[in-house]
């Protein structure tokens, strides 16, 4: 009963704990929330239940995780954009030092166009040698700005070959007018002479004139008339003239058969007068020429060779030159302008052909044409008859 009485105001006091002592069930509540339950004396004490505790005092907890839980995953989103910004940002600017470095070879060359454009014609775009598209586009360039030189090379030495050949027959002609303006020429016999002279030059002036308007009209790729032509019968034809024109040269044809291509019949008589004119003017008297005309299957060749002293063969690569002479003096003597060749050439490409010039020195030269043959009058190749005249 004493036990009783002295815990009795505990009790009623909420200061008691049954498992204080023995280990009881249970526990008085700090914020006055009890239960009454039954002691180990068989009193109703206030105590709170251990899962009704723990679980008022987990559910702050939990909030707390919740809570904490969105703001972590707010700052996880915000560190992954700002990593992704700054890498798009360094992308950007690695691209942009790249696309940098790799136009700095453009922006050079720029500058060497731009003194080219303002009269540096020598100066040509940098070349590094690292076979890059910038290297290869800088190649081409400056091929097309030494194409360009070359031509306007050959135009500036044209231009000065023309006029010397012109200035040539007209001195020559104003001399003759101021002797016969001081009265020089007083005997017919002179006149007449001098009469004799002025014309040879105007005619010298009238064929340089018409060569030279050739040129232009093939040069410009004017078309020129297409019929059925038979070189044999014209290489006869103008073998027949060479011989009246020198009787005193050996001139053989060799030409079997009819050889048809389609073509100018004009101009290709002036390839072949012009062929054996050289032969005939650069050979010695007694040096033989030799004409042949062999039809194929697809094309027709034509020949023109002599026995003379031949081209060196530095000057090979020169003989189709406008206006070019292995010997100028003679060639001009003969009345010759140094276009014969050139003109020759522009014909055959004129015609889709080809022409090309071997020389041995002291053997000859010999000057081979191909044209294309005319379909349905070319024939199989026939081989060289023994009693047919061969200078080859």
């Amino acid at each position: 009963m004493r036990r009783k009485a002295t815990l009795l105001p505990k009790i009623a006091a909420g200061g008691w704990d049954g498992d204080s002592r023995r280990g009881g069930h249970g526990r008085l509540d700090p914020a006055g929330r009890n239960r009454k339950v039954r002691s180990e004396f068989g009193l109703r004490r206030p105590v709170f239940s251990r899962q009704r505790q723990r679980a008022s005092w987990a559910e702050p907890s939990r909030n707390r995780q919740v809570e904490g839980g969105g703001a972590v995953t707010c700052t996880a989103f915000s560190g992954q954009a700002t990593s992704v910004g700054i890498t798009l940002v360094l992308a950007f600017a690695v691209a942009l030092l790249i696309l940098r470095i790799g136009l700095r070879p453009l922006g050079r060359m720029a500058d060497a166009a731009d003194e080219i454009a303002s009269g540096a014609r020598s100066e040509r775009l940098p070349v590094h040698g690292s076979h890059t598209e910038t290297d290869r586009l800088a190649v081409a360039v400056n091929d097309a700005f030494d194409a360009q030189a070359r031509a306007e090379t050959q135009i500036r030495e044209f231009a000065a070959d023309a006029s010397h050949e012109l200035r040539t027959p007209l001195a020559t002609i104003s001399g003759w007018l101021d002797l016969y303006n001081q009265g020089g020429l007083s005997a017919r016999a002179d006149l007449d002479r001098a009469l004799e002279r002025v014309d040879g030059e105007v005619g010298r002036m009238r064929l340089l004139v018409e060569e030279l308007s050739l040129l232009a009209r093939l040069d410009a790729g004017r078309p020129l008339d297409s019929q059925p032509v038979d070189l044999q019968r014209l290489a006869t034809a103008v073998v027949q003239d060479a011989r009246v024109v020198a009787p005193g040269r050996a001139i053989d044809l060799y030409a079997p058969e009819p050889a048809y291509v389609h073509g100018d019949q004009p101009r290709l008589q002036q390839v072949l007068n012009n062929l054996l004119g050289n032969a005939i003017q650069h050979t010695p008297p007694g040096a033989a020429i030799g004409v042949s005309v062999e039809p194929t299957a697809t094309q027709v060749t034509i020949r023109v060779a002599d026995h003379g002293p031949g081209i060196p063969g530095e000057d090979l690569m020169r003989v189709f030159d406008r206006f070019w002479r292995a010997d100028a003096g003679r060639s001009r003597a003969h009345g010759g302008s140094g276009l014969g060749l050139a003109i020759v050439q522009a014909i055959v490409h004129a015609h889709h052909g080809t022409v090309r010039v071997t020389s041995v020195l002291g053997t000859g030269t010999t000057v081979t044409v191909d044209l294309p043959a005319r379909c349905g009058h070319a024939a199989p190749p026939t081989p060289p008859s023994t009693g047919q005249p061969d200078a080859f």
